[in-house]
């Protein structure tokens, strides 16, 4: 579940961000059309590394839940002591 959400965040912000950044060399220095530009570029840039990094969390999350998993999962062996 994670992954879809941050594979569409990711589209999301390759969206936007490259949409602003098509848009900063058509408006005019010191317009409110490239200040809003500017801050769109800035936003995909922040979603694109933020669903990088939680992609890559969860990826560690996953590897480490897996290598417990194979810690955990040892069969049992009792002695003739032990019964």
């Amino acid at each position: 579940m994670i992954d879809m959400a941050t594979r569409a965040l990711l589209s999301l912000g390759c969206f936007v961000g490259v949409g602003a950044a098509l848009m900063i060399p058509f408006t005019q220095a010191g317009t409110g059309e490239r200040v809003v530009s500017i801050l769109a570029l800035v936003l995909g840039i922040g979603i694109v590394a933020g669903s990088v990094a939680a992609r890559l969390l969860s990826s560690r999350r996953r590897q480490r839940n897996d290598a417990m998993a194979d810690l955990i999962d040892d069969p049992i062996v009792t002695t003739k002591e032990n019964p």
